[in-house]
């Protein structure tokens, strides 16, 4: 099981925490605070000149000519345009080092991503390289279509990822999916929301269950409904399991079985119903859902005070909602009985097993995972980069107008996040 870290971003400005596993119930214990572009890496990386076959909505046909001499290799991705924008400048720095291939890329934001992949493959077109889901990567290594990346092991490099997370792609003992960043479930409350309807924000490093209920509630009661104050996804994994966690209990046993009984279900619906009924949440279809992407979601159409986000994905809410965003624990977190959050794989990076340029494939998933220049490109859109001497070598970039030290020298700041980082990514 990951480990955890925390991310709490508030006024363009992030804290990190780190935590240990269940088994030793720490407190945080790290206080620095960084800007967003300072834990990111962001840096400008010019693309001009740099000939990419072409990017395009995911199922559209990609701009450019034919294949060079060095083959034709199509990148897909899940994402909106600002994603596209930060891969694209990745992809084009890979596309120097690799001027006889013809690189095309393709994107899809929402749950329309997994439905054009798998047209892509029952149509025999799949992608060389791929944005594999969590849930997906057993799916399709059992269907036989991908690639196991070991039988290129001599072309990727893993010796700055740790164990734990490299082995979270196997499948079977075969790696079908190398792990593209790191983040976590969070929490975001929409501060300018709370100042407009006269509530106080809660302290999202120290609030409760009951917490959340009664804040959401009085912005639902001061808005007159028009707002409501909370969005539970009572059914998403990611919350469930966090709630589940804080209990004591898990998802699952150490054999593969269910971890929990109805009994011990029962008092998350029964809080989800207490909820409804405060009117902090909405009622089931009270709520029109647009899509999975930041611009569609019920934070950023005004509809909800707060929202369980991707952590990687902070920065695509906050804009989509006006920018003023805070993310932080979920409730509970640091009042019940155990720690619930984890850390977790955002995203593989899978390879078809019908890929015609398998070596460039890998290649390319090579340079995402390692090249210190493609991650400050990425700019943490698919959460913390996975490989610990990339995280160093960012957290070693940042200057003084990004952070805060808190009676921190730069170099205690770097060393503090690079600690935080090797505690939460340590062989489990």
């Amino acid at each position: 099981m990951f480990e955890c870290v925390r991310v709490v971003c508030t006024s363009g400005e992030c804290a990190v925490w780190s935590c240990y596993s269940n088994t030793k119930r720490t407190e945080s214990t790290m206080t620095t605070h960084l800007s967003r572009r300072a834990l990111l890496g962001l840096g400008a990386v010019s693309i001009g000149g740099v000939g990419l076959a072409g990017c395009s909505r995911f199922g559209g046909n990609s701009a450019g000519g034919a294949s060079s001499a060095g083959g034709a290799l199509n990148f897909v991705w899940k994402g909106d345009a600002t994603r596209a924008e930060q891969m694209r400048a990745a992809v084009a720095l890979f596309a120097k080092q690799h001027p006889d291939l013809d690189i095309s890329t393709e994107y899809q934001s929402g749950s329309e991503y997994l439905q054009k992949l798998a047209v892509r493959f029952a149509s025999s077109s799949p992608p060389d390289v791929m944005r594999m889901e969590r849930e997906s990567l057993r799916e399709y290594a059992d269907r036989g279509v991908l690639l196991d990346v070991n039988t290129h092991a001599d072309l990727l490099n893993t010796d700055a990822l740790p164990e734990s997370l490299l082995n979270s792609g196997l499948v079977g003992g075969k790696l079908y999916g190398v792990a593209g960043g790191v983040t976590s479930t969070s929490i975001v409350i929409d501060r300018a929301v709370f100042t407009q309807f006269g509530v106080e924000p809660p302290d999202l490093t120290a609030w409760s269950w009951e917490d959340y209920g009664r804040v959401c509630a009085q912005v639902s009661e001061a808005s007159g409904g028009a707002v409501y104050g909370g969005d539970l996804p009572i059914g998403a994994l990611q919350t469930f399991g966090t709630w589940l966690r804080q209990q004591g209990l898990d998802l699952w046993t150490e054999d593969g079985q269910v971890g929990f009984t109805e009994q011990d279900v029962l008092p998350w619906y029964e809080l989800w119903v207490e909820f409804e009924a405060m009117g902090a949440i909405p009622a089931g279809g009270a709520i029109d859902s647009l899509g999975a992407a930041a611009d569609q979601s019920a934070i950023a159409q005004g509809l909800t005070a707060s929202a369980m986000i991707p952590s990687n994905s902070f920065a695509s809410f906050n804009t989509a909602a006006g920018g003023d965003l805070e993310m932080g624990y979920f409730p509970g977190e640091s009042t019940a009985a155990a720690r619930g959050m984890q850390l977790i794989p955002a995203l593989f990076w899978s390879i078809s097993a019908a890929s015609e340029v398998p070596g460039d494939a890998v290649a390319l998933v090579d340079f995402l995972t390692n090249d210190v220049a493609a991650n400050e490109a990425m700019a943490g859109t698919n959460g913390i980069p996975p490989n610990q001497d990339v995280v160093t070598e960012l957290a070693q970039d940042l200057s003084a107008d990004e952070v805060r030290f808190a009676r921190m020298t730069p170099a205690e700041a770097a060393s503090a996040v690079v600690a935080a980082a090797q505690e939460s990514w340590g062989d489990v």
